[in-house]
């Protein structure tokens, strides 16, 4: 089997690709033919040495997979060869073969298509559950930041599915396509007093929830929160370092927002029916994805344009 490895923590010049024997699958496991191996942000920050679940080099990249069980190990009950599994790994997805817990292994629908899956594995379960424990219900107003990436867009779509009022924060070069996945309003958060535009689209009710992948909490957000708004931060961006301002916290408290963190990984029991009914919708056709393929020995050109921005929809690693 083949794998990449980071060999060093850096830039994407540090993935290597490593041939060694396929492995065997242990008591409790699974051994899976990759089909698709999802490319995230998660990557990039384990690969540049700031995840903290991964904590020294060399290491095996990449944790999200979708592919074909081959090999079964002692006490496994419920798979078969040849099942189409998922699942979020703890590390080593970019490579033809994985040995994975079968507790972990998420059963795929026969013929589901094994790219589409792993495109909607993490970052589709995280929209998923952020709006369910936002309580994301029909004549809210949502605002998303980052709209135009790949959990944004997956997000506007489930939201506009509850007869959500949506607000996408995105570049201007991707206004147009978070406005086809459904957002009603589209404002650049680069732009200064881009919430002035915000505020004259959604009117005096403001935004009920704000899910945000950015972590500028210097944002104009805060005045457009309505009364007992939740405000989730699931990501941050490095060059937004700002403090919470001593003057807006009055206003959280005379309004009662909920201000909170996120992270999948604290809710990995409600991942199997988030995916579930995921799965549903992109079987029934509501949902919209754009999948990028390049072959798994281009993961380090395919790191270094997806740094770049220079990639689009859901970018996928194949064997």
């Amino acid at each position: 089997m083949n794998f990449i490895e980071a060999s060093k923590f850096g830039g994407p010049e540090m993935l290597t690709v490593v041939e060694v024997p396929t492995p065997t699958p242990t008591e409790g496991t699974l051994l899976v033919e990759i089909k698709a191996a999802r490319v995230n942000y998660a990557d990039i920050m384990a690969r540049s040495g700031f995840y903290p679940r991964v904590q020294k080099a060399p290491f095996p990249v990449g944790f999200e997979i979708a592919g074909v069980v081959k090999g079964i190990g002692g006490g496994v009950e419920g798979f078969k060869e040849g099942d189409s599994v998922a699942a979020i790994t703890q590390g080593g997805g970019y490579a033809t073969h994985a040995v994975i817990p079968a507790a972990t292994a998420i059963p795929l629908p026969v013929g589901f298509d094994h790219a589409l899956a792993v495109a909607v594995l993490v970052q589709g379960v995280t929209a998923y559950i952020l709006l369910d424990e936002a309580k994301v219900k029909e004549g809210d107003t949502v605002l998303i930041s980052a709209a135009g990436g790949g959990l944004g867009n997956i997000a506007v779509q489930l939201a506009k599915a509850r007869g959500a009022k949506v607000v996408g924060l995105t570049s201007k070069s991707k206004f147009e396509a978070v406005r086809c996945f459904g957002a009603d309003h589209v404002a650049d958060y680069d732009d200064t007093g881009w919430a002035a535009s915000v505020n004259k689209a959604v009117g005096d009710k403001g935004i009920q929830a704000y899910f945000d992948s950015i972590g500028d909490l210097a944002t104009e957000a805060f005045s457009l929160m309505s009364q007992s708004a939740q405000w989730i931060i699931f990501g941050v961006r490095s060059d937004m370092r700002h403090a919470l301002p001593f003057e807006v916290i009055p206003a959280m408290i005379e309004k009662n927002i909920t201000f909170r963190g996120f992270n999948l990984e604290g809710s990995l029991h409600q991942v199997q029916q988030a995916l579930s009914a995921l799965l549903k919708l992109v079987g029934e056709g509501k949902l919209k994805f754009e999948i990028t393929k390049y072959p798994l020995r281009e993961a380090a050109k395919v790191h270094q344009l997806f740094e770049g921005r220079k990639t689009s929809g859901k970018i996928v690693l194949v064997p």
